[in-house]
């Protein structure tokens, strides 16, 4: 892939140079922009959005303290001081998916350099710096030891990671079958974990799943849980707290973060509730397909992909610009994902929802035992095999299974190639337990979806993902993504504060900064100082590594 440093050697300058071109925030000659475009047009060079948006970043530049305070006894400054000396850079001055998305980098591919970082995002390592500098400040980033980056020759780098925190947060995956609950760190080292068979039940369920909460809680007494977040087989209200429909399951409207609520006094939220977030499980593993590929990538910018989910059912999370979609919502309407429910067989097969025909019914790894067994017979045993017993017969040469398998690979095409036809979405990942039959199911896939005027005109990729681990690392990242992004979001309500002491006379901020600051430094929103000030900072009780970090 052709990068900012492929386009500067062929045009003979520097990477910021390029960079300055690319996103119009410094004036370069004529000459120069020319060679650049010149070199960018020879290499058809499509800039990385993550990176023009980090580029793009500015130091806003406000009234400020004086050069000097000449006396702070002094009742009475001269507000015309206060023209030169100052520039506030804040963290939230970027956007906050921008942010976001550093932070994605950071915790996929931790520990990582700056110049890594840089690299990926195709950015100069300066405004990596500038960006990352109030995350340490803030104490949620820190510098790993050289000893623990990779071996290379010359001085080791020094690599950016995730702090392990008092905290740890609660991940559940309600499953058709059977449900997991596990304790995970933000930086996604697992705590604990426990599974058990998922009562027909939600109330029974529900309390199940409270029980296993409380017991990972009075496991880590030392620690606070942060939030918890809960993975359903079915879609969500807007707000991410109801099951509107699970239909192998018969639930339907479930409370399920009421259910979960629990207090702790320890938290730092409203009436110390400990926050509860409900997902669909496609847009779950989804998000925890993002980060694996994210971090096993050499870029910061994941093309748009569509995850099929297929297990007992199939679900559908789509990946759009890096963001995964969830549509409009409604209180009443369906999330997307539900492709699973779309008809591919005019009234076809009876499906759990009450529609004929779906494409779950022909395509799920669930389905596999039926068409293994054929119809009359599982009407008359009732008794089916699992889908792994199937695929151990298919490895061990039996031509029944073998052709199931190809059957279902062919139903999977079908619908792959509609959303593909549909979304114009041409990167398919495929996970759940219908990828332990991938051998035998690729071929009859790639075959269906060819077929199509989608597979014919197109380009299109489709490759399988993990088996297992979606279900309840869905849940997990669906909790600590929510919690990176409140912490953005503090910390851009942060920066407004900040703006509104930047007007403040003189005299009046020396009174003021001292509670100030310390709102920045927790709020992870710097001030950059000059040195007379700092120092003034310093006498007035400033931390250390805070002072360090605003000296210009």
């Amino acid at each position: 892939m052709t990068t900012l440093r492929d386009v500067a050697r062929i045009a003979g300058v520097s990477t910021a140079t390029v960079s300055h071109v690319i996103n119009n925030t410094r004036r370069v000659s004529p000459a120069t922009t020319a060679r650049v475009q010149g070199a960018i047009a020879q290499l058809s060079f499509v800039p990385n959005p993550i990176g023009r948006l980090l580029a793009r970043q500015k130091i806003v530049p406000y009234s400020s303290l004086p050069a000097l305070i000449a006396s702070t006894k002094s009742s009475a400054v001269d507000p015309g001081a206060c023209a030169t000396g100052v520039a506030l850079k804040s963290s939230s001055a970027a956007s906050h998916e921008t942010t976001r998305a550093m932070l994605r980098m950071v915790r996929a591919a931790q520990p990582i350099s700056r110049a890594d970082l840089a690299r990926r995002l195709e950015v100069h390592r300066s405004t990596i710096t500038e960006m990352v500098k109030p995350l340490l400040a803030s104490g949620l980033l820190r510098e790993a030891e050289p000893e623990q980056m990779r071996a290379r020759l010359g001085r080791p780098p020094i690599g950016l990671s995730l702090r392990e925190e008092s905290t740890f947060f609660i991940g559940v995956n309600i499953g058709v079958r059977r449900s997991q609950a596990g304790a995970a760190l933000l930086n996604g080292q697992m705590l604990g974990e426990e599974s058990f068979d998922t009562p027909s039940d939600s109330h029974m369920a529900l309390s199940q799943v409270r029980a296993s909460i409380e017991r990972l809680r009075a496991s880590l007494p030392d620690r606070t849980v942060s939030a918890i977040g809960v993975s359903v087989p079915g879609p969500t209200n807007a707000e991410r707290t109801r099951l509107l429909f699970a239909p192998h399951l018969g639930w339907r409207d479930v409370a399920v973060a009421e259910a979960l609520r629990i207090t702790d006094p320890r938290a730092r939220t409203l009436n110390h509730e400990v926050p509860v977030i409900v997902e669909n499980d496609a847009t779950a593993a989804a998000m925890y397909e993002r980060r694996r590929r994210l971090r096993n990538s050499k870029d910061a910018e994941l093309s748009d992909f569509v995850l099929v989910r297929a297990g007992t059912g199939i679900g559908v999370g789509l990946v759009i610009g890096g963001e995964v979609y969830r549509g409009t919502g409604t209180d009443g309407g369906l999330l997307p994902g539900e492709f699973g429910h779309m008809t591919i067989v005019a009234g076809g097969k009876s499906c759990a929802c009450g529609n004929r025909g779906c494409w779950e019914r022909y395509a799920s790894a669930a389905s596999a035992a039926t068409l293994y067994a054929g119809e009359r017979r599982h009407a008359r045993t009732g008794s089916l095999l699992r889908f792994v017993d199937i695929v151990a017969r298919a490895e061990a040469g039996e031509k029944r299974a073998q052709v199931t398998l190809e059957r279902i690979g062919d139903y999977l095409g079908i619908g792959i190639g509609n959303i593909i036809s549909g979304l114009g979405i041409a990167r398919i990942v495929v996970s759940g337990r219908i990828v332990f039959g991938w051998k035998f199911i690729e071929k009859s896939l790639h075959q269906a979806v060819a077929r199509t005027m989608a597979g014919r005109l197109a380009t299109w990729f489709i490759e399988s993902g993990e088996p297992t681990g979606a279900g309840l690392g869905g849940a997990l990242e669906v909790v600590i993504e929510q919690h990176l992004a409140t912490i953005v979001a503090r910390s851009r309500s942060a920066a407004t504060e900040i703006h509104s002491f930047s007007q403040l006379s003189c005299s009046e901020k020396v009174y003021a900064d001292a509670d100030l600051r310390l709102r920045s430094w927790s709020a992870m929103t710097p001030i950059r100082m000059t040195a007379p000030i700092t120092a003034k900072l310093r006498e007035l009780g400033m931390p250390k590594r805070l002072t360090k970090f605003c000296k210009t």
